[in-house]
């Protein structure tokens, strides 16, 4: 992957604007983003933009672009991901090694995020990016639960 120099503030604000995972910020709010260190990468089709099993403590929210979830060793995705889709959020909490791949489809325009960026945001601009990894974490938690509740309920169903 390659950092961004070349992009202008006025581009980067036009996909910041069509992104989800920035619904809820304030155009101010969007702007202190770009404003505040932040590092934008792009990364070419078929390029790793995280390998699993290394160490790297961000997060990278997807602007531009398709990429997708993988494992070392299986051949079918996890997930598919685009435009406000986030990633790296495990390692980025638990300051751990990464759990998956995720590999670009196409060109990707990413904005990395880490502790140096949050932590010279305000705190109602880094709650904002905690909100929706809790959202994300949340929703993760009720996908499980609901497979759990249908394999049991399949279970049932089979030795009646």
């Amino acid at each position: 992957m390659k950092r961004i120099t070349h992009l202008g503030r006025g581009k980067i604000l036009i996909i910041l604007n069509k992104v989800p995972f920035f619904k809820d910020f304030t155009p101010h709010e969007r702007e202190k983003v770009i404003d505040t260190e932040a590092t934008f990468y792009v990364a070419n089709a078929n390029e790793y933009i995280i390998e699993q099993n290394t160490l790297d403590t961000a997060f990278y929210i997807l602007l531009n672009g398709t990429a997708r979830v993988t494992l070392d060793g299986v051949d079918k995705p996890l997930a598919d991901m685009g435009p406000g889709d986030f990633f790296g959020e495990i390692a980025f909490i638990q300051n751990a090694s990464r759990t998956s791949n995720v590999i670009a489809n196409d060109v990707c325009i990413l904005l990395k995020v880490d502790r140096r960026l949050l932590g010279a945001l305000q705190a109602e601009i880094r709650e904002k990016f905690k909100d929706q990894i809790i959202l994300k974490m949340a929703g993760m938690i009720a996908t499980k639960n609901n497979q759990k509740t249908e394999r049991s309920s399949t279970d049932n169903t089979s030795k009646k």
